[in-house]
């Protein structure tokens, strides 16, 4: 198992180049939040922000556009309630991420499906939280997607989708798991020491702590790492930094503070990216 260390962060932070524009860093649509969920899409799209994303649009229910536009002015907002403006969105970017905070309905399913049947190759679709457990309970199909697949389940997400109990998690156990359900999906396990699955290759994180263990953080990682695929492009090892990098910003506030709070590794990602390419 490889071991995945600060080395790569240097491998995939680069410099950007003097004349650009922010159509040259991504174009994210971030599908997420719900009445009693609001703060996931917050957080995922914040995190995308700061994680260098050119242009984020953030899909949600019109109840919570004034939070995200006071919190996040530089994320455009749509209702994902109009089925014609979001296909749309789906259609012109980069990256999509479906699932923060967007619960288990029917609403969900169908959004699922339209992100399914509506992109290319050339595009990446992150699937996290609910749209996971949609995906697990509705045995949807995520074999023939022509997109890039990223899963970020945490081990009890996990356990649904490969029918494999926590304590059964072993490397070759996810590895047959994975190539039952999405051989050409790229799996994140969400664990202490996470762990990365991809065409038979498996990685490990050398980085995070106890103070991590609270609400919001799932929905930072899978911001940053769709900023990732969209400035760097879908790789292992765009994932990878993505993945090492919250862990490595949650080590340095762990140090002075009891817990790590998503807020705050926000806040703090654009200074951490900057010192990768300054040295």
């Amino acid at each position: 198992m490889r071991k995945i260390d600060k080395s790569i962060l240097a491998k995939v932070i680069k410099p950007r180049d003097p004349i650009s524009y922010k159509g040259n860093y991504g174009r994210i649509l971030i599908i997420a939040g719900s009445i009693h969920f609001g703060g996931a899409a917050i957080l995922s799209s914040s995190a995308a922000v700061y994680s260098g994303a050119g242009l984020v649009t953030v899909a949600t229910i019109p109840e919570k556009f004034a939070s995200l536009n006071t919190r996040i002015p530089e994320a455009m907002t749509i209702d994902y309630h109009d089925q014609k403006e979001t296909l749309n969105s789906i259609k012109q970017s980069n990256v999509i991420v479906i699932g923060p905070g967007l619960g288990i309905s029917e609403l969900t399913q169908s959004l699922i499906k339209s992100v399914i049947e509506n992109t290319t190759k050339n595009q990446t679709i992150i699937f996290d939280a609910s749209a996971l457990t949609e995906i697990s309970e509705e045995k949807i199909d995520i074999t023939s997607i022509s997109a890039n697949v990223i899963l970020t389940p945490h081990q009890g997400e996990w356990q649904r989708l490969s029918e494999l109990e926590i304590p059964d998690q072993t490397t070759e156990n996810n590895l047959e798991a994975i190539n039952k359900l999405a051989p050409s999906s790229l799996l994140i396990v969400k664990k202490h020491l996470s762990e990365i699955y991809y065409h038979d290759n498996v990685s490990q994180i050398k980085a995070g702590n106890a103070g991590m263990a609270t609400g919001g953080m799932g929905d930072t990682l899978t911001g940053i790492i769709a900023a990732f695929v969209g400035q760097f492009g879908f790789s292992e090892e765009t994932v990878s930094a993505a993945l090492f990098l919250h862990s490595y910003i949650s080590d340095s506030i762990y140090e002075k503070s009891y817990v790590v709070l998503p807020e705050k590794l926000i806040s703090e990602i654009p200074l951490a990216m900057k010192s990768i390419i300054s040295k």
